[in-house]
């Protein structure tokens, strides 16, 4: 018996497939021929016409011009995509910040927004107030047709199963046991909501957009209020069994009898960190020793990671010596990571990424000065070319892949 159910999935299965095809080879070269998409699928030339055609009448696929392959026969028409024909929304969920922002299909920002206030704490409330604030961005994009918004991602730190949809780190509550965070954002939001690591998605970030796309190995080191570790290996993300790679601060390097707040004592994390940072400063300011920081204390005002690298940009001594100790240690674990993986780039980001470049210097240094010369001669040691935004554009960036790989567009 005929089976229309089938025909229709197996449709879509094609469609798919030529859509992620064209929209890669779209962004890398800014158009494409139909011969084109048949070289890549290896589709017949009228399969391929049949899909471009419909996408072309839905307003997803522009039509360029026409060239002349050959000096007899019709011209090939060139085709390029229409950025307006969808859009995706990241939410980059850091310890002081929430960042919001949107793209276009071809991953232009749209708009970004920066809560500078916000403060993260795993309960009910805080993720009331993210989903309030996503969805005053969505209601605030008053210049597109908010429809278009085909996906949006969310990074949290810690332990995300990004396949699965589930955090086991944050916004974990008992009520949700059964079903998952991205199924419970998804009802909320109307569209599809998925979940990433934030240094994964940091990385993901940095390989599709930033100025380090030519490194197809390479290591995102995300230092910031916690440490952790995208991985990029022959140009996509490692994920790992369950997709909990990079634990990078979670691994025991110091007998120092410190509770690290995963549970365990002696994380890398307890020494190299904004929390570590920020705790030891903290230690000394209160042993009574100068600093451009002790006039923060004297106002009766709470230190923060901010006033700490405002303080490293005034060449303040004391921030200047703890910030080297975290250097020199951070170097020491990146070059056991140079040792195991042999990338050929280290890209170092989160809140630290516009500080001083000695800063980055130094932490190449001791890389260099603890990891096998031979495995580390040709690696490059740069900064973060997004910086602040490396995690919403590679929120963005996600929704944008991962939207194309459930449901095509």
């Amino acid at each position: 018996m005929y089976d229309k159910s089938k025909d229709e999935a197996n449709s879509k299965t094609i469609r798919n497939n030529i859509v992620r095809q064209m929209f890669n080879y779209a962004l890398n070269h800014g158009s494409f021929l139909l011969s084109d998409l048949v070289r890549m699928t290896g589709y017949s030339v009228t399969t391929i016409n049949k899909y471009i055609t419909a996408m072309h009448d839905e307003g997803q696929v522009t039509v360029l011009g026409k060239v002349q392959k050959h000096t007899k026969g019709r011209q090939a028409v060139r085709y390029g995509v229409n950025p307006e024909s969808g859009y995706f929304l990241g939410v980059d969920v850091k310890a002081f910040e929430l960042s919001l922002g949107l793209i276009d299909l071809c991953g232009s920002m749209i708009a970004i927004e920066e809560d500078k206030t916000f403060v993260f704490s795993n309960t009910h409330e805080c993720l009331e107030y993210v989903c309030q604030k996503v969805e005053g961005f969505i209601e605030a994009q008053t210049g597109i047709d908010k429809n278009k918004i085909l996906g949006i991602c969310f990074n949290l730190s810690g332990r995300v199963n990004a396949m699965a949809g589930t955090s086991a780190s944050v916004f974990n509550f008992e009520e949700m046991q059964g079903v998952s965070l991205s199924e419970l954002l998804s009802e909320r939001f109307g569209r599809n909501v998925y979940l990433e690591n934030d240094s994964k998605s940091m990385a993901f970030g940095e390989y599709v957009s930033g100025a380090n796309q030519k490194y197809q190995n390479m290591l995102y080191v995300n230092l910031g209020w916690g440490l952790g570790l995208g991985i990029i290996i022959y140009g996509k993300i490692y994920y790992g069994m369950d997709g909990y790679s990079g634990e990078l601060g979670h691994i025991p390097v110091y007998n120092n009898n410190i509770l690290c707040h995963c549970g365990k004592k002696g994380c890398l994390e307890t020494e190299v960190s904004g929390r570590a940072l920020h705790r030891k400063i903290m230690e000394r300011l209160r042993a009574g020793e100068e600093s451009l920081l002790a006039g923060i204390i004297k106002e009766g005002r709470e230190i923060t990671i901010d006033d700490i690298l405002q303080a490293v940009e005034k060449e303040d001594p004391l921030a200047w010596e703890e910030m080297d100790k975290v250097a020199y240690n951070l170097g020491k674990s990146v070059a056991m990571l140079i040792n195991v993986f042999n990338p050929e780039a280290i890209v170092v980001g989160g809140i630290f990424s516009d500080v001083d470049p000695a800063f980055i210097k130094a932490i190449e240094l001791s890389t260099r000065k603890h990891s096998l010369k031979l495995v580390s001669q040709k690696v490059d040691f740069l900064g973060s070319s997004l910086k602040q935004n490396a995690g919403v554009i590679g929120a963005c960036m996600t929704a944008r892949t991962r939207t194309f790989d459930k449901q095509g567009f």
